[in-house]
């Protein structure tokens, strides 16, 4: 059984529901329950059906994806106009105009496929061993993917997840972690991390990617394949350099990893979901001090400036200098789902411009919004 952290698994009769897109609160038996809120944690569904994308339009002067899923134009942050959206995958923006994204191959493998944003014209230009489920977790040449293999049972209510990595043509076992019935998980739990660093030497994973029991934060070096444990919790992270991993404790401190100098602290703000500018310059996160008063936080890498927003959450770059946030309002509970939550998302996304200093609503046309598609928990950080 291949497994992954957003699947649906049995064991004994207990059944582990993964990671959907639902907006109510979901329980999971456990004799341990997290002190966060219990909305369902935010990570993209397993992929059914046969994967494809839908694009019109032709490419943009600046384009970004959002969630993995939607790509947009954004030469005017403001007014965006979405260019692809995909159908049961996942997509990278890469070179020359076009995009990539996996959909299942007759070998029983994954397919990697290069849509031609220009001409529609598609190649398959890879293959992968697994369905990667999101779009960090593989390399658009095929070169690199992550990935859980088949799970042991240890007993009734656990097993063993054996994590992948498939490199040089073969794969590697990493590690192994170990799964089963978890807590309670919350939007603010956990932000999974998976993600190759930008020349392709380290690659950072959390065991959130693959169970529900822990948050550990690795660091395994894609060359020799040797890794280390550097956190025991983490709430997102992101490379912002080929050598400089930062990411948020389980207490919300902002930390950073090199391989000369290991871990340290680098700021002390609440930090959730760090993010990162194309340039690496800024870094966003959602600033939790208060669950009931989550504001974005922006900084440089370097340090020397700090902004925060109004009412937000889910902060992601779609340029060097603006980024896209979710609003928030406080909770309804007449007619909003909070689950346990002080506040949800209020349906509208801004661009807050870091050079301006300008906070203004994004204006999507009909139907394009990520709201519309179901991401109100998952807008606008690309997870996993």
């Amino acid at each position: 059984m291949s497994w992954g952290r957003c699947a649906a698994v049995a064991f004994a009769s207990v059944v582990l529901i993964g990671c959907g897109q639902a907006t109510t609160s979901v329980v999971r038996v456990s004799p341990a329950l997290s002190p966060a809120p219990t909305q369902q944690s935010p990570q993209p569904s397993p992929a059914t059906g046969v994967g494809s994308v839908t694009c019109t339009g032709g490419p943009g002067t600046s384009m970004s994806v959002i969630s993995g899923v939607l790509l947009y134009d954004v030469t005017d942050p403001v007014q965006p106009r979405l260019v692809c959206r995909a159908n049961n995958t996942f997509i990278q923006l890469i070179p020359g105009n076009a995009i990539a994204y996996t959909k299942s191959a007759s070998s029983g493998e994954t397919a990697i496929v290069r849509h031609d944003l220009i001409t529609g014209g598609e190649s398959q230009v890879g293959l992968l061993p697994a369905d990667p489920r999101g779009s960090k977790s593989w390399t658009a040449d095929g070169a690199l993917q992550v990935y859980a293999g088949t799970a042991k049972q240890i007993d009734e209510l656990s097993w063993s997840v054996p994590i992948q990595l498939w490199s040089k043509g073969a794969e590697h076992l990493l590690y192994s972690v170990k799964a089963g019935v978890g807590g309670i998980e919350s939007r603010w739990s956990v932000v999974p991390i998976v993600e190759f660093s930008p020349n392709r030497s380290y690659l950072a994973i959390s065991d959130s990617m693959y169970s529900v029991q822990s948050t550990q934060l690795r660091i395994f070096s894609v060359a020799d394949f040797h890794g280390s444990l550097v956190a025991n919790g983490a709430r997102g992270g992101t490379w912002v350099a080929d050598d400089r991993f930062v990411w948020a404790t389980a207490e919300g401190v902002l930390m950073q990893w090199t391989p000369t100098g290991g871990a340290a602290s680098s700021r002390s703000e609440n930090w959730f979901g760090p993010t990162h500018s194309p340039d690496a310059m800024w870094l966003a996160g959602t600033l939790l001090s208060n669950y009931a008063d989550p504001h974005v936080l922006i900084a440089t890498v370097a340090g020397d400036t700090v902004i925060k927003t109004g009412l937000g959450s889910g902060p992601g770059f779609v340029s060097p200098t603006v980024v896209w946030y979710v609003g928030e309002k406080l909770c309804d509970m007449s007619t909003d789902q909070c689950g346990a939550d002080p506040t949800v998302p209020d349906g509208t996304v801004h661009a807050y411009d870091v050079t301006a200093k300008t906070d203004r609503i994004v204006r999507f046309g009909i139907g394009e919004s990520p709201m519309a598609a179901g991401l109100i928990f998952l807008c606008c950080t690309t997870r996993v």
